[in-house]
């Protein structure tokens, strides 16, 4: 019998990270805002509503990435850094798989996130309680490269 909490790889069996279930969350098209992250139920205040694991963009290919659309996406991927920090174009960078991504900017967001830089993820936690149907929102925490749109 196996044991549902390891995996076999290339004939080895390792443990497998068991990630708690995605929130009742879904992709919503806002038009001209473009897609965004909406609640599907209530969410109560401080629940984990996605961890997302992240793909690391090494310090050394930021020139190239940070030159493309990729880089509106990223997070800084760095001990002691900050988002502000993404724009000395040094260090790594991450970009959050999963609905992470599709998280809109607010200067009064419903959510807040983790970089958990060690464990190659980010968790998005509900900031306060949040009504099905709500966008979800995070602040970017970093200069904006564009004018917010309200929500």
């Amino acid at each position: 019998m196996m044991d549902d909490s390891s995996v076999t790889l290339h004939g080895s069996r390792i443990a497998a990270e068991r990630l708690p279930t995605r929130g009742p969350i879904g992709i919503r098209d806002f038009g001209a805002r473009g897609r965004g992250i909406v609640a599907l139920a209530d969410i109560p205040a401080g629940q984990l509503i996605e961890r997302s694991p992240v793909l690391v963009i090494p310090s050394a290919e930021r020139p190239i990435v940070d030159g493309t659309i990729v880089f509106t996406y990223v997070f800084m991927w760095e001990h002691g850094t900050t988002e502000e920090d993404l724009y000395q174009h040094r260090g790594r960078a991450a970009i959050a798989l999963g609905h992470t991504s599709l998280l809109s900017h607010s200067y009064q967001p419903n959510c807040s996130f983790i970089r958990n830089i060690d464990e190659l993820t980010i968790d998005i936690l509900a900031s306060r309680a949040i009504k099905a149907g709500e966008e979800l929102t995070i602040d970017y925490q970093m200069t904006l490269w564009f004018d917010p749109q309200p929500i």
